[in-house]
Order: C-alpha cells, then sequence, then structure tokens
C-alpha cells in the first residue's frame, strides 16, 4: 500500500481519530476544495480532490485502516541499536530522576540572574535513567490511552540520552499518533542527523511532507 503522503496528514486527522471524525475531516476538505468552487485553481483542486479520496478510501475502510497502519515505519522500536534486547522489569527497580522545575521567585530572578548563578535545572547526561523512561514508554505505547503518557517518557529518554536513537524515533511515532505532524517532523530528522542511513525515518519524512 504505497502513498506519496501520510493518509491521515492528507485529512488532517490524528492516526488515533474516530471513523466519525475522519467522515467529518473529509466531508469538509471536500467542499473547500472540490473543483466546481475553485475555478481559477481546477487542476491543483482537481489533484487534491484525488488525494483527499483515496485517503478517505482507506481510512474509511476499516479493514484497509488497518492494513495501513500495520506498515513498519508506524511500529514502535523495542531494541537498541546494535543488538541490545528490550529492557526487563527489574530496570524499573531503580527511581528516575526528573528534571527541578524553578520555583517562582527563580523564574522572577532569572533575568537579573548571571550565567551560573542560581539552581542548574539542566539534566545530566544518564543512559541508565534514559533506558528507564524508554522501557516505561514501549509499555505504555501499547495502549491509545497512555499515548500522552508515552510521548513524555520517551522525551525524558532523549534527554538523559541525545544520543538514544530509537527513543527519538518512538517520540516522533508518538507525535504522529497524536496528529502532531511538525513535532513529528522534528523528531525523524533528528534520527536522521544521528544515523542518515535509517530509512524508516526517510520514509516517515516523506509520508509528512507539505502538500504539493
Amino acid at each position: 500500500m504505497a502513498s506519496k503522503r501520510d493518509y491521515y496528514k492528507i485529512l488532517g486527522v490524528a492516526p488515533v481519530a474516530s471513523a466519525d471524525e475522519i467522515r467529518k475531516a473529509y466531508r469538509l476538505l471536500s467542499k473547500k476544495y472540490h473543483p466546481d468552487l475553485n475555478p481559477n485553481l481546477r487542476t491543483i483542486a482537481e489533484d487534491k480532490m484525488k488525494e483527499l479520496v483515496e485517503a478517505y478510501n482507506i481510512l474509511n475502510n476499516p479493514a484497509q485502516r488497518k492494513e495501513y497502519d500495520r506498515q513498519p515505519q508506524f511500529q514502535i522500536r523495542r531494541f537498541r541499536k546494535g543488538g541490545r534486547q528490550e529492557l526487563s522489569g527489574r530496570d524499573f527497580a531503580k527511581k528516575p530522576k526528573f528534571k527541578k522545575e524553578p520555583s517562582l521567585l527563580e523564574r522572577l530572578l532569572s533575568p537579573f540572574l548571571k550565567k551560573g548563578e542560581g539552581t542548574d535545572h539542566e539534566v545530566a547526561s544518564d543512559p541508565k535513567q534514559a533506558d528507564v523512561h524508554y522501557t516505561l514508554g514501549l509499555s505504555m505505547s501499547e495502549q491509545e490511552n497512555f499515548f500522552e503518557e508515552a510521548k513524555k517518557a520517551f522525551a525524558l529518554a532523549v534527554k538523559f540520552d541525545p544520543e538514544f536513537l530509537e527513543a527519538y524515533y518512538n517520540l516522533g511515532i508518538m507525535h504522529y499518533k497524536l496528529g502532531e505532524f511538525e513535532e513529528a517532523r522534528i523528531d525523524f530528522q533528528k534520527v536522521l542527523q544521528l544515523d542518515k542511513n535509517d530509512q524508516m525515518a526517510r520514509k516517515m519524512l516523506d509520508l509528512l511532507k507539505d502538500e504539493y
């Protein structure tokens, strides 16, 4: 099932959207881009309508939508590159460290503090902590109700380990599934910065490109 652009992005809905939301989005966009309503841009409107119809026909069909969603580029990565296996539940025994947020007083004083004064709020690199949050993200990414929490967990993983390619990819997938397409593109661009040969990240960027 090959497409030039992502069907969800074409319709402007998140991959977690309901069938009713998909139908509503299609109706609104088909009215907006109908060739009869765009006589001065008829060729562009016709191309846009073809794209909308293709996306709608796939996503409005439960079986075809499921097949579309099963494509490899849309899947969470469960292993670190290089053969390291997914972490076990024992890794949760260590309490994860969280970034300390500045107090109201510190925020008010921050414009007047010299660099280096006050409390350091940067997260120190800690691959073990990154693994903890990565594993937590894997667990929560299995249920749609916890996608937001999974996104936050993968975001913490890359804060603790900025070279954690799989965590960046999974963060991109979570942004994508929640319909945050621009954020997803940034994540996949980061993956390619870490590994220019990552074909799945490149595929996602191709699918998430803007309209022609």
